[in-house]
């Protein structure tokens, strides 16, 4: 691996609208004056009154603000404030402002945040603040496609959420309050250099391979400076010291390797992206579908693999319904959409994107199957949603979806290590009906499993599935995998078993199916007998009870020691006491594996059946570590507490806008009786004055006549 790179020019941009000279003010006070870098605020004014945001944020930081209204050079440490009546450009490290004559807002974020990203690369930082309308949600996707940062203020504090809720999770690097903004940004910009000792570069190498081995994506050949630039993101987002807290902060919070994962790679994708494979599908394959349809009553089944923030998986529905027009209530369409990221599902979920974001729409497209609600937002209109199901997916760990039509897995392949490709498509394999089609990125191939898929188009790599139905390859269990390869022992039936001193074992051969079976599953097995000497074990009990070397013979106890081997002796002595033929369940944490991990296991022990159903010596022990279950489930427990402590507070809070609502009905009927007696007290006036000038015109005829 190189070192890390000194080149980069660093530049923060911060874009806000309503609500957002508060926020504005709020990081830029805590800024050092030694800033590390230069910073361009565009934000929406009015472009019919002079702004004086120049002078107002002058007063809420330390840092020389400009009001740029001609081409002018950055400098480190300095803000520069965008005029309300002027667009903005870079060019050779200068701002450039110019006229625009469009109906975009004024300064465009959008504009200002692609502009810089040309410009400035991996060294963008892009701020979004409070706001209304989504404008920068376009913009924050360029910074995002050329390897910048992308940091948004938290929506539920900001005074308004919409501009950067309206940011793809997807393209979002870090969420944050607007006081906690400035110093991430002092840590984004200053922490890079942590990585350069030696002994850290080799802790770096490690952590990529433990990477590798919890996601499947190999990230070793990236070049350094640019996994040290967007594993920083994860750090300052995590507010971990160094990589020593961060690997720390990983192994204690697993799913944080899939967000780093997430974070290396580059997933900003489009509505109808490819427009070579959407005419293909339109033109050909789509009809093709529907015909074959009429052998399976009207069911139509899609596969989105990897579907992000939800643009394909809506794209394709959108084929569909058009294709089938009047009769689309007729079918039975389902399109599964699914990611590993948790937080692009639920933006798919929620169904509205941008303006910007539909920019390759045809319009006649977008008024048909979205609503515009406003803010520059647009929904996917019911019918269209109707047809997507969204859910969180890793084809690493999870079964695939059965009896699918059509598949696509685009791009995703390509950043997985061979073994991962191939688990990814045994799953398609298993998923597609025969005849299915397949559609990959136009960098990827079905190489490692070419005997069940035919190239069916070259030119958008579409695939047929063919060949005899596959089962589902065993899953990975990422949370207990070894950081080195280990090779699965072959089960073998053992006929003659010597003591434990160390005499050779002999065998029968090698295992039959059944066997076999009992080596792929994702579950520990374990079968000992009475004297708790292990008669059997699979691969999965082997990684989950920490056993080396093939075990046979061994007394399980003792190989496995501490809490756990007692629970298992317990276990064991139970089955053996007692009559019931139902299996014994215990679970608990136990500490396990090399990194003496706390974990939950579950222990399932049942006497194994001889012949006509007699009980043999024999115990059957599965091993299952329900870790995320158990997390899961401490999470829904808490989330069922705040939902209750919520419900309390949305509670009170009803009562209080209640009681406020009857005091605004109560000010308004007093509004009401004060508007009234203000007019009654206007026509007096008017009949005073009128009274007033007819005294004064009788005073000057008196005067008239006294003269």
């Amino acid at each position: 691996m190189e070192h890390v790179e000194d080149a980069i020019r660093p530049l923060v941009v911060m874009g806000s609208s309503a609500g957002g000279l508060d926020a504005l003010g709020e990081v830029l006070g805590r800024l050092p004056t030694k800033f590390p870098s230069p910073i361009i605020v565009a934000q929406h004014l009015d472009p019919s009154k002079p702004s004086h945001l120049a002078e107002i944020l002058s007063r809420r930081t330390s840092l020389p603000v400009v009001a740029v209204d001609q081409t002018t050079e950055l400098e480190v440490g300095h803000v520069y404030v965008v005029p309300p009546d002027r667009q903005l450009h870079l060019a050779d490290g200068h701002v450039v402002p110019s006229a625009d004559g469009s109906h975009r807002p004024a300064p465009s974020i959008d504009l200002v945040l692609s502009s810089a990203a040309d410009a400035y690369g991996e060294g963008l930082v892009a701020v979004i603040l409070s706001g209304l309308g989504s404008d920068g949600a376009a913009g924050a996707r360029d910074v995002k496609a050329r390897g910048g940062t992308v940091v948004i203020q938290n929506p539920e504090t900001a005074a308004h959420g919409s501009m950067p809720q309206a940011i793809p999770p997807s393209v979002v690097d870090i969420v944050a309050d607007a006081e906690a903004i400035g110093p991430l940004l002092i840590d984004l910009l200053s922490a890079a250099p942590r990585l350069k000792k030696a002994d850290e570069e080799r802790r770096l190498r490690r952590f990529i391979d433990q990477v590798r081995e919890r996601t499947g994506i190999d990230f070793a050949s990236y070049k350094q400076g640019t996994i040290v630039r967007r594993l920083q993101r994860r750090m300052v987002a995590t507010n971990s010291a160094g990589l020593r807290d961060y690997v720390a902060y990983a192994g204690n919070h697993p799913e944080e390797y899939q967000r780093l994962a997430s974070s290396f790679l580059i997933k900003v994708t489009d509505f109808f992206r490819d427009a070579d494979l959407f005419d293909q599908l339109r033109d050909d394959l789509i009809p093709r579908l529907i015909a074959e349809s009429h052998q399976r009553e009207n069911e139509i089944r899609v596969w989105s693999a990897g579907c992000a923030t939800g643009e394909e998986a809506y794209s394709l529905a959108m084929l569909l319904a058009d294709a089938l027009g009047d009769e689309l209530n007729q079918y039975n369409v389902r399109i599964f959409a699914t990611d590993v990221d948790l937080d692009a599902v639920a933006f798919a979920r929620r169904g509205v994107y941008s303006s910007a974001m539909l920019e390759g729409v045809p319009d006649q497209v977008r008024d048909r199957h979205f609503t515009n609600i406003g803010d520059g937002q647009w929904e996917i209109k019911k019918r269209i949603r109707a047809l997507t199901v969204f859910g969180q997916h890793d084809l690493g760990h999870r079964a695939p979806f059965p009896r699918v039509d059509l598949a696509l897995c685009r791009n995703v392949l390509i950043y997985f290590t061979s073994e991962l490709q191939k688990r990814a498509l045994q799953l398609f394999a298993f998923a597609l009906r025969d005849g299915g089609y397949l559609v990959l990125g136009k960098a990827e191939s079905v190489t490692p499993l070419s005997h069940y898929f035919v190239l069916e188009n070259a030119r958008v790599k579409i695939y047929r599935r063919h060949g005899e139905r596959v089962l589902i390859p065993p899953s990975r269990i990422r949370d207990t995998a070894p950081l080195l390869p280990v090779k699965p022992p072959i089960i073998r039936r053992t006929s003659v078993r010597e003591d434990r001193a160390g005499r050779e074992l002999t065998t029968s051969g090698q295992a039959d199916p059944a066997e076999r079976l009992v080596l792929r599953l994702p579950i520990g097995i374990v079968v000992a007998d009475r004297s708790y000497d292990i008669q059997s074990i699979n691969a999965t009990a082997r990684r989950l009870l920490s056993i080396h070397g093939p075990a046979i013979g061994d007394d399980v106890v003792h190989l496995v020691g501490g809490e756990l081997g007692n629970a298992i002796k317990a276990s064991i002595d139970l089955v053996h006491r007692d009559e019931t033929p139902e299996p014994i369940v215990r679970q608990r944490s136990y500490v396990v594996g090399e990194e003496q991990e706390t974990r939950s296991i579950e222990i399932s022990a049942s006497a194994a059946r001889g012949g006509d159903d007699q009980q043999s010596d024999s115990i059957v022990l599965v091993i299952q570590d329900v870790t995320p279950w158990t997390r899961r489930q401490a999470d829904l427990e808490a989330a069922l507490t705040g939902i209750g402590d919520e419900r309390t507070r949305l509670t009170d809070q009803v009562r209080g806008l209640a009681q406020t609502n009857t005091e605004l009905v109560r000010a308004n009927q007093e509004l009401t009786t004060a508007n009234a007696e203000l007019r009654s007290a206007n026509e007096e006036l008017l009949v005073a004055n009128e009274e007033v000038q007819a005294a004064t015109e009788e005073v000057e005829t008196l005067n008239e006549e006294l003269q």
